[in-house]
């Protein structure tokens, strides 16, 4: 199934996770005849119960990286999207395993080894910060979209209402009896094993240490995920930068903005 376009084409790929889960990704690839040194790479990361396409900012997001140059694939974790797996399974450490698993594939695809801008959206976060600290010199440049940062602020003692609905007492209860607790309204289950990295894994703490450049942006009326901690977090080092803009979650109303905010941070940074 590809897509053609004047500026590159979109195809459907499926390989395993080092587990022998199925991944699924979309992947541009800028025509041969447009490839130059300049071309570079980008890895999109979705956020939790959300899935490659990231409510459509994805897709634009990789039209927009595709016709500046960019190879792009955005690609569905285990238990999400068209990927295999349940979600009550899912841990920070697969998710880490899978978007590795992708890239060695991309690195395939392209024949050479990347050295790529990761655009990570909420829950995406965890896994591209910890990929990032323990693959130097693999990712240039990392950009974060209302990135989740503490997991004790948003899940296990959650500070915003989303949090709340689902780590509660109903919640702790159901971790206890049926080891899993159910993001409402949602199939999504958070199992005893991520809960468990939720207590010990601090994605902060390692994103105060990077020191590659570093773009977030945050909405300043997130109901799901704290404002505050990427505030305090988010600009890591002098090459980086912070941006907040009234809005919540899904930056509704904002997306064009911020993909444009992206793009020109992405292509003008250094």
């Amino acid at each position: 199934m590809i897509e053609k376009s004047f500026y590159s084409s979109e195809e459907t790929i499926r390989y395993p996770n080092s587990d022998g889960l199925t991944l699924v990704a979309k992947v541009r690839r800028v025509d041969q005849a447009r490839i130059s040194r300049d071309t570079k790479d980008a890895v999109l990361v979705h956020g939790l119960n959300n899935d490659k396409d990231e409510d459509g900012s994805f897709v634009n997001l990789s039209k927009e990286l595709s016709k500046r140059g960019f190879n792009v694939m955005r690609f569905d974790f285990r238990a999400h999207g068209d990927s295999e797996g349940e979600s009550e399974n899912v841990t920070i450490r697969g998710e880490l395993d899978d978007l590795a698993s992708s890239i060695r594939v991309f690195d395939g695809l392209l024949k050479r080894p990347g050295r790529y801008v990761f655009v990570a959206s909420s829950f995406g976060a965890a896994s591209s910060i910890i990929y990032v600290s323990e693959n130097l010199g693999k990712v240039a440049k990392l950009v974060l979209w209302n990135p989740v940062l503490d997991f004790e602020k948003t899940f296990l003692k959650a500070e915003t209402p989303w949090g709340r609905t689902f780590f509660n007492e109903k919640g702790y209860r159901n971790l206890e009896l049926r080891g899993f607790t159910q993001i409402p309204e949602t199939d999504f289950k958070i199992g005893r094993p991520l809960v468990r990295e939720f207590e010990t894994i601090k994605p902060y703490l390692l994103l105060s240490k990077l020191d590659v450049p570093v773009l977030t942006i945050h909405g300043t009326k997130d109901t799901s995920v704290p404002f505050s901690v990427s505030e305090k977090y988010g600009r890591p080092n002098s090459r980086s930068l912070f941006i907040s803009h009234p809005c919540d979650h899904q930056f509704i109303g904002m997306e064009d903005q911020v993909i444009s905010e992206t793009v020109s941070w992405i292509l003008n940074s250094s």
